[in-house]
């Protein structure tokens, strides 16, 4: 098990520059906790990466984040264990909350649900390598599934500005990250989205948001 220096901060978080891997270090922004950045090349072959970075997360990805209790990668899981170890920012409702389970469904909504669909229109080719005629078969009905996901979300707001209403929570920390990337957007644009750009916006232009997409140089990503 990978663990820190005994002079390192608290937490590292293992990145890929203008990766997914800015939702978790937006949520170590938000919670203003000290921490360090290791910057690592991830379409290279397994060989070749950090083997400190392979000893966290053997799968090679990003987010992959070093805590004082060790290491710990999938972003959604990232999102619920800082949440939680600071209970007192409040970025998830506590236990006995009614709005908890709407928390845990659209947790889980935008990392089961949403995020595959956005893989698929960003690069088809991971899943049929070889296959143009396959892949734009999967894309064309990827575009339809992602349009009815966005017609979701877009009700959900619609009283916002959050998914949970007045409740800022990392659920729209995920969402905002994802809905990021052009190629989660539908082809005719958001404008039929009103209420979910509202929110995109909201989050968008929070401070620590600002910060994230400054250092990975892609802050015009936000003028949504």
């Amino acid at each position: 098990m990978s663990v820190q220096a005994p002079d390192a901060p608290p937490y590292t978080l293992f990145c890929w520059r203008n990766s997914y891997a800015m939702t978790a270090q937006v949520m170590l922004e938000e919670l203003g906790l000290e921490h360090d950045l290791r910057w690592i090349t991830i379409h290279i072959p397994m060989e070749q990466k950090d083997p400190a970075f392979l000893k966290a997360n053997p799968n090679g990805r990003v987010p992959t984040l070093l805590t004082p209790e060790g290491p710990i990668y999938e972003t959604g899981a990232i999102l619920v264990y800082l949440a939680e170890r600071h209970p007192e920012a409040g970025l998830m409702p506590a236990i006995g909350d009614p709005r908890r389970r709407h928390y845990w469904q659209w947790h889980f909504y935008l990392v089961s649900t949403f995020q595959p669909e956005e893989l698929i229109l960003e690069d088809a080719s991971v899943y049929l390598p070889g296959d143009e005629t396959g892949q734009a078969h999967l894309k064309q009905v990827s575009v339809e599934r992602m349009r009815g996901i966005w017609r979701v979300l877009d009700d959900a707001v619609a009283d916002g500005p959050y998914l949970l209403g007045e409740l800022y929570t990392t659920c729209d920390i995920s969402f905002a990250m994802q809905a990021l990337w052009p190629s989660s957007h539908p082809p005719e644009g958001l404008g039929a989205y009103p209420n979910a750009v509202r929110c995109l916006r909201t989050v968008l232009q929070r401070p620590a948001v600002q910060r994230v997409l400054t250092i990975h140089d892609v802050l015009g990503q936000a003028d949504i």
